[in-house]
């Protein structure tokens, strides 16, 4: 099989240049629209500046719900907390009741 193991022929070769100019032309197609779409964004920007009064009303709407990142650390570190707390209770009464059935015996006094 030509190609096959790190072999190649000259019709591989050519066809692998083909797919990388292709690319390597759709890729700066993309750039070149994305610099004038940029561009333009730019320009409407300077043109018409936003207001103070859009600014907020987009930062009101964006926290319009009670639960946002504050909310969420705060719940997610009472239920960390919690955790914690079952954890060391049930180990601290497992450590007791296991020196409870297995009693030391100090022989050497």
């Amino acid at each position: 099989m030509p190609g096959f193991a790190g072999g190649s022929t000259n019709a591989d070769a050519s066809g692998a240049s083909d797919l990388d100019t292709e690319s390597v032309e759709v890729l700066r197609e993309r750039l070149s629209t994305m610099k004038r779409l940029m561009a333009e964004r730019t320009a409407q920007q300077q043109n018409n500046p936003a207001t103070t009064e859009e600014i907020w009303s987009t930062k009101r709407h964006r926290s319009a719900g009670i639960i946002d990142g504050n909310f969420l650390s705060i719940a997610f570190g009472g239920a960390l907390l919690v955790i914690v707390s079952v954890s060391i209770y049930a180990f601290y009464n497992l450590y007791h009741a296991i020196l409870k059935k297995f009693p030391s015996r100090h022989e050497e006094l």
